[in-house]
């Protein structure tokens, strides 16, 4: 199984919500019965951006990227992203992009306009502890 986390879910991770127990025991089922956990790049930027505007140490961000398997953004992902119907933010639009072309099986997110596109485009979706 491959499951593709955005930002909204893995900034859980560093930060500290009401959702972050739950989404940590969900991804370590995933890791343990076999599955992968995938995101694009976009979500290096994203992490550490959010970890400088929040005063989070980096050392805690690189931790919590080395548990996922990072893949880059390709020109395609970027036209594909531009054409998806709905109202996707940019950066939301080139996760769901990214998530199609690696065939994920499930989206992790906790951005209500993400998941809504992920389910209209055959992917489960899951957003632990929501």
């Amino acid at each position: 199984m491959i499951v593709y986390a955005d930002t909204s879910a893995i900034l859980k991770l560093v930060v500290e919500e009401r959702e972050s127990v739950a989404l940590a025991a969900y991804l370590y089922d995933v890791r343990e019965g076999g599955g992968h956990l995938v995101t694009s790049m976009l979500l290096y930027t994203e992490l550490h951006c959010a970890a400088r505007r929040r005063n989070l140490p980096y050392d805690q961000v690189n931790d919590v990227l080395t548990g996922i398997n990072l893949v880059d953004v390709t020109r395609s992902d970027l036209m594909y992203a531009s054409a998806l119907p709905g109202q996707l933010r940019s950066a939301d639009a080139i996760h769901l992009a990214t998530a199609i072309r690696l065939q994920a099986d499930a989206v992790v997110a906790y951005d209500q306009e993400l998941l809504m596109a992920a389910k209209e485009s055959g992917l489960m979706t899951a957003s632990p502890g929501n």
